[in-house]
């Protein structure tokens, strides 16, 4: 491999570590106010739906009852994850309850 290769991907490694590094160190010791730290607690949950939201509503009005068998799938594992609270558990139902919609098999 030639060396402006390597340098290529050395200079690449940096310039993704340092954007992500740089504010986990130099923010570690400061203190947010109590606000603000309750208000983050809520940003994965944020960006976990607004990622996942789109592709839930891309098989609307399509069988099963017109919500399409992503949100289909999606009715019973929000259920599990509301009552165990338990992320394993709603992935779980969640892969198989959207496996047996896709293979035809009714889950009501």
């Amino acid at each position: 491999m030639r060396q402006s290769v390597v340098a290529a991907f050395v200079l690449m490694g940096i310039v993704t570590y340092l954007p992500r590094c740089l504010p986990l160190v130099g923010l570690s010791r400061v203190r947010l106010p109590r606000l603000v730290e309750d208000a983050l607690r809520y940003v994965g949950i944020a960006v976990m739906a607004a990622l996942v939201a789109p592709d839930l509503a891309a098989t609307w009005g399509q069988p099963p009852w017109g919500l399409g068998p992503r949100l289909a799938a999606a009715v019973p594992a929000a259920i599990v994850a509301l009552w165990t609270r338990n992320m394993a558990w709603t992935v779980v139902v969640g892969v198989a309850a959207y496996a047996l919609l896709l293979r035809g098999v009714p889950l009501g």
